[in-house]
């Protein structure tokens, strides 16, 4: 989709420059064609950064994006690990969150400015790549708020008919019990270190 608004884009710069090359001194005449020319010089540059920063976003969404950095390897792999209690390998072979965009989905704060925030933080893990020295395993930049799980399993049948969700589920919903009290693997590193995977696919 957004390869498609991208090629568009550039179409219709090349024709706008092919139209107005040969006359623009003809053009430059007429008021309102002045008018079109400063709109299209404006209109089109900006069109670009839009989409450029539009392909920017959807692609750093991406599961496959989130996982090329070293640092993030084995939470990727993580995925595939054999292990009922963790969380983001059975949220991703069981397909309860999109595969493409698994990462994106858990991490991201459902909020007017959830995405913006979560590409602020990646940006400081992209410079902790290339400035300085991750961690291992990586750290939280705050503690996981429980809005990211409640979101989509708060009225879920599943979740709903479980008693401990019941009994906290005021102290669940203003954070003031973590989810992860209980939930404790997030990732399991260590099925990634003895190789415990999923027979079912390969990471």
């Amino acid at each position: 989709m957004e390869t498609a608004v991208l090629i568009v884009l550039i179409v219709a710069a090349l024709v706008v420059v092919a139209a107005t090359w040969g006359s623009a001194a003809h053009l430059l005449q007429r008021r309102l064609a002045l008018v079109v020319l400063l709109l299209a010089g404006v209109a089109l540059p900006l069109g670009a950064s839009a989409t450029g920063v539009f392909v920017g976003v959807k692609r750093s969404s991406r599961t496959s994006f989130c996982v090329e950095c070293h640092e993030m390897t084995a939470y990727g792999q993580s995925l595939f690990v054999d292990n009922p209690d963790a969380l983001s390998a059975v949220h991703y072979q069981k397909r309860l969150i999109s595969r493409d965009e698994t990462c994106f989905a858990c991490h991201t704060d459902y909020a007017m400015f959830g995405d913006v925030k979560a590409k602020l933080n990646g940006l400081l893990h992209v410079w902790v790549h290339y400035a300085g020295e991750a961690e291992a395993p990586l750290k939280l930049y705050q503690p996981y708020p429980n809005h990211n799980c409640l979101h989509c399993h708060d009225d879920a049948r599943s979740f709903m008919e479980v008693d401990d969700h019941q009994t906290e589920l005021a102290k669940l919903r203003d954070d003031t019990t973590s989810c992860l009290s209980c939930h404790e693997v997030g990732h399991d590193l260590a099925g990634v270190t003895t190789k415990n995977f999923w027979l079912g696919a390969t990471p």
